[in-house]
């Protein structure tokens, strides 16, 4: 047996390289753990090579707001909150039209310049000059009429209207708002009403989520001081200017309801605010003197950072007849604080476990219970706590109206050595001379090969950003998106959260988006986002509803929201020619090729080389590829799977850049997968002239037609992977057969010249 073994690796010395195996079996028995490490190193990718593409260049974007005043309130809340988040990494101008007291304290390093009332239009005409030239247009205009953003038009910036109110709410009729590329809107509902209400200018949600507070150690217990309540007491907080909107009176009449059976105290943070204000404050102080509890009712006013007195309430109450997006309800639910507030506005659009909403309209037992209820158990943290929503408001102030462009931007995950990036390389070198784009890489590669061939071949590759931050790459592709004015953009197997983010923010622009899909396993990554898309607000029927193309790499189910949308462009191989006609080998040599992971049955494939050996015991199996580092425990499985096999029967060749070209040194391919595509892996094993044996999975059956250019197997069971090897390693007549019909079906059907054709077809008419 050794001879013989020895004999055919001579013979074959020239289709492959020394492998890990081959050193191990000459290795000593005491060097043998110093092998396998070597063997697992082998099978595990690095985290990133060195070769990788170059980070795109950015430089420090200036991001300018302009709001009405910076008043004690949500709209000016959010502004300064996202100001304060982003100080750091851009240079931010805030604009305030009037001056107002009490008002927020603003964050350090922000640039705010003040107009004072008065002649605010020929000084915004002005202030939209100054945005112009700082080299950002983009301005999102928070409070403003339509005749204040106009002027802002007229000194050359865009301004961008964003709305904070339920329709009761608001200051202008919703056709003033037509005058920009698109309205942002801080609720659902505040968006559907504003189409119901005739706007037909593009809307876009965005959920402001609050900062993580940090209370002082005592605050608890100094708020009540101040506020003359006994430390013991429970008590009921709201938060919110005073003024007719937010209902004070039936909170009243619920703190009336409590104080019958509970120790209750209701602590009002706010003023009279607006034309109906002191009406309102009035309103409330007769209703509490009426009820009998006005010792149990504290009115401290205004405080400049309301959420500092959240650990001295016991729940947030909010009656509000109508709201766009209560951030003192986020605020309280991010504290942990249980909340009972009325189903109006964007109040139940992000679910959190402490936040019990009711009909505006319940009677105020009903209110009373519901408090009750809510202060018997303390609720567990919001999911979405410290999401980071003002990198979406970031992206709107970096996108300026959009003319449509002929370039495309690939977008992937990385250039890895993987059967979706191998397609994506031989397609961008076979568009080159016909279509002008570029390719932006999502995250790290394991391997610089992919990476060295664009660079070759003149093609602009860069990397995105070098954190894992789904923002992060949607920012830089979004700025890289407006200054090359690209027209198409073309996810090719990306980061589900990276293509949500993305289609959001240029949902209202005229950028043509194709998703080239693998199909199922890209649906489900999609899915399991579910949590993700309800704090952007944006959901995956509407993200396929935005793309312009799908692009299945077989004929398989789509996502009913992309009906009318799909297409099916199947991969394609170079594979031109007749097959060399080979001898039978004197040892059968079985090749995996492809990468390192679960979803590839490598375990199965070994454990079905087991059975294999009964017959054939000179059997080998080559493994072509390596793991990313995720999958490094799978890796050491693997590797215990082999065990004394390793070198003698089961050869690791690592990381190979040209294993298409190696293949037509092996007898057999075995390609085993789980939600697959097109598989690259089989296209190049028949047009190398193998026979191939796979597990029926996606586009598989449409390469693999059994009996006929392949063995399509129903599953995984090693027994039966055993099986079809010995059919086709006995049978040297049948497996040419299968060889030489396999090659003219991929020649016939899955050339890429064809592929090269439906893309190019496709760019054009997306």
């Amino acid at each position: 047996m050794t001879g013989v073994m020895n004999a055919s690796r001579q013979a074959n010395s020239d289709a492959r390289p020394d492998t890990v195996g081959e050193r191990m079996n000459a290795a000593d028995t005491p060097f043998a753990a110093l092998v396998r490490r070597e063997a697992l190193a082998t099978l595990i990718a690095p985290e990133a090579s060195p070769g990788e593409p170059a980070l795109i260049e950015l430089g420090r974007a200036v991001v300018s707001a302009v709001i009405g005043s910076l008043a004690l309130g949500g709209a000016e809340r959010i502004l300064l909150d996202w100001a304060a988040s982003c100080a750091k990494r851009y240079r931010v101008r805030i604009v305030v039209l009037r001056d107002v007291q009490p008002e927020w304290p603003v964050p350090r390093g922000l640039e705010v310049t003040r107009l004072g009332s008065k002649d605010l239009i020929p000084q915004l005409e002005g202030v939209g000059a100054a945005i112009a030239a700082a080299g950002n247009r983009v301005v999102l205009c928070h409070m403003l009429t339509a005749a204040e953003r106009q002027a802002l038009t007229r000194g050359g910036a865009y301004p961008v209207p964003v709305l904070h109110n339920a329709s009761a709410g608001w200051i202008e009729p919703a056709d003033a708002l037509s005058d920009s590329h698109c309205v942002i809107a801080v609720s659902r509902t505040a968006a559907k009403e504003l189409q119901a209400a005739g706007c037909r200018t593009p809307s876009v949600v965005i959920h402001h989520i609050p900062g993580t507070p940090t209370p002082r150690p005592d605050a608890r217990r100094e708020w009540r001081v101040c506020w003359a309540v006994p430390q013991e007491a429970l008590v009921i907080g709201m938060i919110g200017a005073v003024k007719p909107q937010k209902a004070y009176p039936r909170a009243l009449r619920v703190l009336a309801a409590l104080v019958e059976r509970r120790d209750a105290y209701l602590v009002i943070l706010g003023g009279p605010i607006g034309r109906d204000g002191m009406l309102a404050w009035r309103a409330a102080l007769t209703q509490a003197m009426r009820l009998g509890i006005e010792e149990r009712v504290r009115l401290p006013g205004f405080v400049p950072n309301a959420a500092d007195c959240l650990p001295a309430f016991d729940l947030l109450l909010n009656t509000s007849r109508y709201e766009g997006l209560s951030i003192a309800t986020l605020e309280a639910l991010v504290a942990g604080l249980p909340v009972v507030a009325s189903d109006v506005g964007g109040q139940g659009e992000i679910s959190a476990p402490g936040l019990a909403l009711l009909p505006f309209a319940a009677s105020d037992i009903a209110w009373a219970c519901a408090v009750d209820t809510a202060l018997r158990r303390r609720p567990a943290l919001p999911a979405w706590r410290g999401f980071p929503s003002h990198r979406l408001w970031t992206l709107f102030h970096l996108l300026p109206p959009l003319e449509r462009g002929a370039d495309v931007l690939f977008v992937t995950a990385n250039l890895n050595a993987g059967g979706a990036q191998r397609s994506l390389v031989n397609l961008a070198l076979a568009l080159k001379e016909s279509l002008r784009f570029e390719i932006a890489v999502c995250g790290n590669s394991s391997s610089a090969h992919f990476s060295h061939k664009l660079e070759q071949a003149e093609l602009r590759v860069y990397r995105s950003a070098a954190s894992r931050d789904c923002f992060d790459h949607a920012e830089a592709i979004l700025r890289r998106i407006v200054a090359g004015r690209f027209g198409t953009v073309c996810f090719w197997n990306v980061d589900a959260k990276v293509k949500l983010v993305l289609a959001k923010v240029l949902g209202v622009t005229e950028v043509r988006l194709v998703d080239v899909s693998p199909g199922g396993y890209s649906f489900e990554e999609m899915r399991a986002t579910r949590a993700f898309q309800e704090w952007i607000a944006f959901s995956e029927d509407e993200y396929y509803a935005r793309l312009d193309r799908l692009v299945l790499k077989y004929c398989g189910a789509a996502p009913p929201a992309a009906t009318g949308k799909v297409s099916v462009i199947p991969n394609g191989v170079a594979g031109q020619g007749c097959a060399p006609m080979r001898a039978a080998a004197a040892v059968p040599r079985i090749v995996v090729s492809g990468r390192i992971a679960p979803s590839k049955f490598l375990i199965e494939a070994v454990a079905a080389m087991r059975v294999l050996w009964r017959e054939y015991p000179h059997a080998e199996l080559h493994l072509l590829g390596r793991a990313e580092q995720r999958y490094a425990a799978y890796a050491q499985d693997l590797l215990n799977a082999i065990g004394p096999d390793l070198g003698t029967r089961v050869f690791l060749h690592g990381a190979v850049s040209d294993a298409p070209e190696r293949l037509a040194g092996f007898s057999v391919a075995l390609v085993l997968g789980e939600r697959q595509g097109c598989p690259n892996a089989v296209l190049e094993a028949l047009a190398a002239g193998l026979p191939v044996i796979a597990n029926d999975s996606g586009g598989t059956r449409e390469l693999v037609i059994d009996g006929r250019t392949g063995l399509l197997l129903p599953g995984c069971d090693p027994c039966e992977i055993a099986a079809a090897l010995a059919r086709v390693i006995g049978d040297p007549a049948w497996a040419r057969c299968l060889s030489e019909a396999g090659r003219r079906h991929v020649v016939r059907r899955f050339s890429m010249k064809r592929m090269v054709t439906a893309y190019r077809n496709l760019f054009r008419c997306a």
